[in-house]
């Protein structure tokens, strides 16, 4: 076994969907699967419920009216859409019980929610089917590392430490401590967790899109632009980086010059709300920490 699947066995109990999700996902996969059904399945879960609401009630999703109830709700998202929304949340909901003494989780959700925005705009502007499921891609991108918070603290604890004191990579430090880096060891998650192929590549290849299935590129060079971009959100920090892409990749060709000015103001008057759309309620409080784990 190698040993980032090993990792993975040590700690299923934490990182397992619960009961509702696998009910969900055999729904999803049945054509006549509808907004009651989904609803049935849904209601028996009533953090989960609420989130739903309060996902659909936010207005970053351009939902045309705020729903009452959960069966409003699902009509609004609709059931193909319902499953990636759904998914954040109960991502963020697995690890919500790591303590904070040992991982910033709200900062981290902070930044993974940053680039879920900045990947559902590139995509609304690339030429690529630009569904909502580059915003799930993109919260779930680095979901490596709070599993490896979850399971090593100590160990990740070193690593930023070394990374902050020589300056070094993140991954290749995670790799000579682990045997394996973050993002290795998120596409192990994607592929037990049985996600599409996509997430499993993004997880495993947004640093490096042109190791990603040509498949599957297009997708993984959405959030890995996006990723870049979240590094530093500064504007003006990109403008070489967009014009190339402009320039260079097919992609990107129609992304306005000011791409990073509307992924920031987007951040800006989205970011705070849907994080308490979807982090557990004892987690939602505003944030007053920079982020921890930076490339």
């Amino acid at each position: 076994m190698n040993p980032s699947r090993q990792f993975i066995s040590n700690i299923v109990e934490v990182i397992s969907l619960p009961v509702v999700y696998q009910e969900l996902r055999i729904l999803f996969d049945d054509q006549e699967a509808n907004v009651y059904n989904c609803a049935k399945v849904i209601e028996k879960d009533s953090m989960l419920s609420q989130q739903i609401i309060k996902i659909a009630n936010n207005p970053f999703f351009g939902f045309v009216r705020q729903p009452d109830n959960l069966y409003q709700a699902i009509s609004l998202i609709g059931v193909m859409q319902l499953h990636d929304l759904m998914l954040g949340y109960l991502c963020m909901r697995a690890f919500s019980t790591i303590p904070k003494q040992i991982f910033n989780i709200h900062a981290f959700w902070k930044y993974s929610i940053a680039c879920g925005i900045a990947s559902k705009i590139i995509a609304q502007y690339s030429q690529i089917d630009a569904s909502s499921q580059f915003f799930t891609l993109g919260i779930l991108h680095e979901i490596g590392h709070a599993a490896m918070f979850a399971k090593a603290p100590e160990i990740c604890v070193s690593v930023l430490k070394k990374h902050q004191l020589d300056n070094a990579s993140i991954p290749v430090l995670e790799k000579q401590l682990l045997g394996f880096d973050y993002t290795e060891l998120g596409a192990e998650m994607m592929r037990f967790w049985h996600l599409p192929r996509l997430y499993q590549e993004v997880a495993a290849h947004h640093l490096h899109p042109r190791h990603a299935h040509e498949d599957y590129r297009p997708g993984v060079e959405v959030v890995h632009l996006a990723h870049v971009i979240c590094q530093d959100l500064r504007v003006g920090q990109h403008s070489e980086l967009i014009a190339n892409n402009r320039a260079n990749n097919p992609l990107f060709s129609s992304l306005p010059a000011h791409i990073v000015e509307i992924i920031v103001s987007n951040i800006t008057a989205h970011a705070d709300s849907i994080l308490s759309s979807l982090l557990p309620e004892k987690f939602a409080v505003s944030d007053t920490h920079r982020r921890q784990v930076r490339r």
